[in-house]
């Protein structure tokens, strides 16, 4: 009996094992160059690590296994395209952007910020919001924004030479970070984080825990990589403190903005894009509007043979 059920778990183990070989066959088979993986778990266990972030071992890919240009990568058993080829992503991102619309999907809470989000849209609602988006990433409104950047960096500096007079040495891997703190903070939050003066700044304290790996946000992602379904079924959410924090930081200042104060920042661009896509939406409704009422006045006349505009003198048409 115990030979039985030895040879069972064998012949399991083995099954198993093949179906991993198989799925994880997807890409040699194209003759693209793979990262080294894990059967069953693909390349996953890199991407969600704990000790290493997702960005040092994708720079490791890139270097190494032929991310340059392109190597394929699985989630799971789901194979992933990784491309670095500045003209392949240009032809993506750029002249064939109509084939590549949709993005993955995060699950996320009714009503949620999250839903909004144009990386969480698909279709037609993508389409929509990338009409709005887009236009505010002109060169020209971009460059408008470089007064602000332009603070900050002084800021930078200024806090740099105040430190290089009292240390032997600065440490400017902390003093850049604080200088993108405050550039994110003023140019799309709307708000002064002032990072340089105070170190232990609200904003600050949130940011640093939206981006701290935890083995619960891990867990989730993996969940979500693994099975979407029983994500949904167990109720899960992406949702934090963090993220409702940064949501409220962002419904105060556009509360503030409707009663006309400006910063000439990414937020004044967004708003601007979405009053004048509203306009044009009303517009083209009225147009539409005005062109039935037509059509239906045409439509009723066109069973009368003739049409007396003005009387003739003998009253008669």
């Amino acid at each position: 009996m115990d030979t039985v059920v030895w040879l069972f778990v064998v012949g399991l183990v083995l099954a198993a094992w093949s179906y991993s070989r198989w799925r994880h066959n997807h890409w040699s088979t194209l003759g693209v160059p793979t990262p080294p993986y894990l059967p069953f778990l693909g390349h996953i266990h890199k991407q969600l690590s704990l000790f290493q972030t997702r960005w040092e071992y994708l720079d490791e890919v890139y270097y190494k296994y032929g991310g340059s240009t392109f190597c394929g990568m699985y989630e799971i058993f789901r194979p992933v395209l990784m491309i670095g080829d500045p003209d392949l992503l240009k032809n993506i991102l750029v002249k064939d952007f109509d084939h590549f619309i949709d993005r993955r999907k995060f699950p996320a809470t009714e009503g949620s910020l999250t839903n909004q989000m144009l990386a969480n849209k698909s279709g037609d609602e993508w389409r929509a919001l990338r009409a709005v988006v887009t236009p505010t990433f002109t060169s020209g409104k971009m460059r408008g924004m470089f007064p602000l950047i332009s603070d900050k960096a002084d800021d930078l500096v200024s806090f740099t030479l105040k430190e290089a007079a009292k240390k032997p040495y600065v440490d400017m891997k902390v003093n850049s970070g604080r200088f993108t703190m405050d550039t994110i903070a003023s140019c799309a939050f709307g708000i002064e984080c002032n990072s340089f003066r105070n170190e232990e700044t609200e904003f600050t304290k949130w940011a640093e825990t939206l981006f701290a790996p935890s083995l619960i946000t891990t867990l989730k992602f993996t969940l979500i990589h693994i099975s979407p379904r029983i994500f949904n079924a167990l109720r899960l959410t992406l949702e934090t403190s963090a993220k409702t924090f940064f949501q409220n930081v962002v419904e105060q200042t556009i509360a503030v903005r409707k009663n006309g104060q400006r910063r000439g920042d990414y937020l004044d661009l967004l708003l601007d894009a979405r009053a004048n896509h509203d306009q044009h939406t009303t517009k083209s409704t009225s147009i539409m509007s005005n062109t039935t009422r037509e059509t239906s006045t045409t439509d009723n006349l066109s069973g009368i043979d003739s049409l007396c505009v003005i009387p003739s003198k003998q009253g008669q048409c």
